[in-house]
C-alpha cells in the first residue's frame, strides 16, 4: 500500500466532460430562462467560474494544454499542423505529435484505468490502460478510431451508430435548407455520443473518464450571430427558425447532464470545462496585406494578380447585396464555385511568397502569429541578432497602431514576443510574435490579395473563440455554491490528479485549483509534487494519407480555421 492509499481522496474517480466552445454568455441566460435547468443545478451544487484559455485561444494548443498541464512551449502544439520550422511539409498534427506526457499516461503509471471519447488530437487512438475513441482530426468513420480496435464493432453493435465527424463541407449553411439539415445532423451526432458515453460508463471499468462534446463549437462557428442578441442578424426570420433547432441541441445536452448526475456516486467528481469561450467575428485583419504595405512581404510574380482576383470573387460571394438581389440557388452556385478555387491547406505561404524579398509573414488563423524569416540552414533574410529584435519591435509597434476604419479606435489589444508567453524546448517552433485583437473579435487571417487591411464581417453569421471558457466542478470533495476566479486551462490536469489522490509532476505549469475543495480536505490531504519523468519525444511520422488529409482540411476550412 502506498502512502496515498490512506488519503481521503484516494480511490476517487473523475469524469472530465468537455463542452468544446462552451461559454457562460450563452449558458447563463439559457439557465435563467429554463432551457438548461440541470446545468444550473450542477452549478448551484458545486463551484464554477471562467477558465482562461491558452494564447491564442484556439483548439489545438488549448486541448493539448488541458491534457498535459503545460504551455505549448513544452508540448509543442500551436496549430492543426506541425510548425513548418519543425517540418517544412507542415503535416497535420496527430496523437503522436504532443511532445509531453499526457494525463492518461500519468494515470497509467499509477495503474488507473481511463476512458477517452472524442478528445481532440487522439488519432491514431493510443493504447491506453482502458479504452480510447479518437476525436477531432480522425479522418472518417472508416478509420480505425478505437483502441482496442475491436471496441469499434462492439460499440456499433451496442448503440447502432457513432458519428466520428460531421461532414461539414457538404452543407452550404448560408442556405436555410442546408443550415437546418446541418443542425439535424449535429443533434443526431450529439445523441449518439451521449449513447456511447452512457454505454461505456456502465460496460467498462474506469477511474478517469474524459469525453468531449463538440456540437456547441460547430454551431457557434457557423451560426453565432443567429443566437447572440447583441448582433444585427439575431432579429431576422432565418435566425428565429435556426434558434429553435439550436436550442433543441442544448436542451438535449442538458437532459444528458441530468441523467449523468443521477448516476454519480460519492466517489465520482464531475468536472465540466471548455477549451475556450465564444463571440462574434466583427472583422478580419488581413495581416499579410498589412505586412506587404509595410514593405516586409512580397509575393512571387503572377501570384499577386491571381490572389486579388480570388479575393474579389470571395468578397462578392459574401456581400450583403448579393444575398438580397440574387435567388438562393444562384447564390449557392456562386459560393460553391468560389469554395472550389480556395487555396490548399499548405496555403499561399509556401506557394505564393517570394522568400528572397520577405522578412515577415502570417501563417494561419489558429496561431494568430507572425513569423520572422530568420536566416537558418542557408535560408532566410533576417539576421538572428539585433536585426531580428529591431524588426519584432517595429512590427509590434505597427500592430498596436492599427485603427478601426469605422470607429478609429485601437484594434490590437496586446502583442507578445514568443518568449513572453511560451517556455520550454518546443518554444523555438512558435511564431515570433503573437497578438490578440479585441479578444479575437477582430481576427487575423492569412489571406493574400485583399486590398483592405481590415474588412467587416458584421454581415456574416460567423463566430470565433474568446479567451474565457467555462469551468464547473461538482462532487463530494467540491465546495457548494462557490464562484472562483483565475482558473487557467493548464490547471485541469493537476486538479484531476489531486482529486484522485495522486501527486502532481513538478514540470506542469498549471496549479491545483485548491479553492474548489473544502479546507478540511486540503488540510488532511496537502498537494504533493513529484519529480516528473522525461518528456516524450513525439513522433513526426506522417499519419494521414493524402486523401485523409484533404478530408480533414476541408472540414477545417468550412469552420473558418483556414482559407
Amino acid at each position: 500500500m502506498s502512502a496515498t492509499d490512506t488519503k481521503t481522496n484516494s480511490g476517487k474517480r473523475v469524469i472530465l466532460l468537455g463542452l468544446d466552445g462552451g461559454t457562460f454568455s450563452l449558458l447563463r441566460p439559457w439557465i435563467e430562462d429554463g432551457l438548461m435547468p440541470n446545468l444550473g443545478k450542477i452549478m448551484e451544487q458545486g463551484t464554477s467560474g471562467e477558465l482562461t484559455s491558452t494564447i491564442p485561444a484556439t483548439t489545438p494548443p488549448a486541448w493539448s494544454t488541458c491534457v498535459t498541464g503545460k504551455n505549448p512551449g513544452k508540448h509543442g502544439i500551436y496549430d492543426f499542423r506541425e510548425s513548418f520550422l519543425r517540418d517544412p511539409r507542415a503535416p497535420l498534427v496527430n496523437s503522436r505529435s504532443l511532445r509531453s506526457k499526457k494525463l492518461w499516461h500519468i494515470l497509467a503509471d499509477h495503474s488507473k484505468k481511463v476512458g477517452l471519447v472524442s478528445v481532440p488530437i487522439t488519432y491514431p487512438p493510443e493504447k491506453v490502460n482502458g479504452f480510447c475513441i479518437s476525436g477531432l482530426l480522425t479522418p472518417d468513420s472508416e478509420s480505425t478510431y478505437t483502441s482496442p480496435a475491436e471496441l469499434k464493432e462492439q460499440l456499433l453493435k451496442a448503440i447502432g451508430d457513432f458519428v466520428v465527424n460531421i461532414d461539414i463541407p457538404k452543407y452550404d449553411v448560408d442556405a436555410l435548407e442546408d443550415a437546418l439539415a446541418f443542425l439535424q445532423e449535429i443533434l443526431y451526432s450529439l445523441q449518439k455520443r451521449r449513447d456511447a458515453f452512457f454505454h461505456l460508463m456502465v460496460e467498462h471499468q474506469w477511474d478517469f473518464f474524459m469525453i468531449v462534446f463538440i456540437f456547441a463549437d460547430r454551431i457557434q462557428h457557423l451560426l453565432w450571430k443567429y443566437i447572440d442578441p447583441q448582433t444585427q442578424l439575431y432579429a431576422t426570420k432565418r435566425a428565429a427558425l435556426l434558434r429553435e433547432k439550436i436550442r433543441e441541441c442544448f436542451a438535449t445536452f442538458d437532459e444528458m447532464l441530468g441523467q449523468l448526475v443521477a448516476q454519480l456516486d460519492q466517489k465520482t467528481q464531475l468536472f465540466i470545462m471548455s477549451d475556450h469561450g465564444f463571440g462574434s467575428t466583427h472583422a478580419w485583419i488581413n495581416v499579410n496585406t498589412y505586412l506587404a504595405r509595410l514593405g516586409l512581404l512580397r509575393l512571387k510574380r503572377g501570384q499577386a494578380i491571381s490572389k486579388k482576383l480570388f479575393c474579389t470573387a470571395m468578397n462578392i460571394g459574401e456581400s450583403p447585396w448579393m444575398k438580397k438581389l440574387l435567388p438562393e440557388n444562384i447564390q449557392r452556385m456562386v459560393r460553391n464555385k468560389i469554395r472550389g478555387t480556395r487555396s490548399s491547406f499548405k496555403s499561399d505561404v509556401q506557394s505564393a511568397i517570394d522568400w528572397e524579398r520577405t522578412k515577415a509573414f502570417f501563417v494561419s488563423i489558429p496561431t494568430q502569429g507572425i513569423f520572422i524569416n530568420v536566416k537558418r540552414d542557408g535560408f532566410g533574410l533576417v539576421d538572428p541578432g539585433q536585426e531580428y529584435q529591431q524588426l519584432r519591435e517595429l512590427i509590434k509597434e505597427k500592430l498596436l497602431q492599427l485603427r478601426d476604419p469605422w470607429t478609429k479606435n485601437q484594434v490590437v489589444d496586446q502583442v507578445w514576443f514568443k518568449e513572453e508567453i511560451y517556455s520550454g524546448p518546443q518554444a523555438q517552433f512558435a511564431p515570433d510574435l503573437i497578438f490578440v485583437a479585441r479578444d479575437y473579435a477582430y481576427l487575423g487571417r492569412q489571406l493574400f490579395g485583399d486590398h483592405k487591411i481590415i474588412r467587416s464581417a458584421e454581415h456574416l453569421p460567423v463566430g470565433f473563440h474568446r479567451s474565457n471558457g467555462i469551468f464547473i466542478a461538482r462532487g463530494s470533495m467540491i465546495q457548494q455554491g462557490r464562484q472562483i476566479q483565475g482558473a487557467n486551462i493548464a490547471d485541469i490536469a493537476p486538479t484531476v490528479l489531486y482529486s484522485m489522490g495522486l501527486p502532481v509532476p513538478d514540470d506542469m505549469d498549471g496549479k491545483v485549483l485548491r479553492e474548489i475543495f473544502s479546507e478540511e480536505l486540503l488540510q488532511r490531504n496537502p498537494v504533493e509534487y513529484v519529480k516528473a519523468d522525461l518528456d516524450q519525444e513525439g513522433d513526426q511520422e506522417e499519419t494521414y494519407s493524402e486523401q485523409e488529409s484533404q478530408k480533414i482540411k476541408e472540414r477545417l476550412r468550412s469552420l473558418g480555421y483556414i482559407e
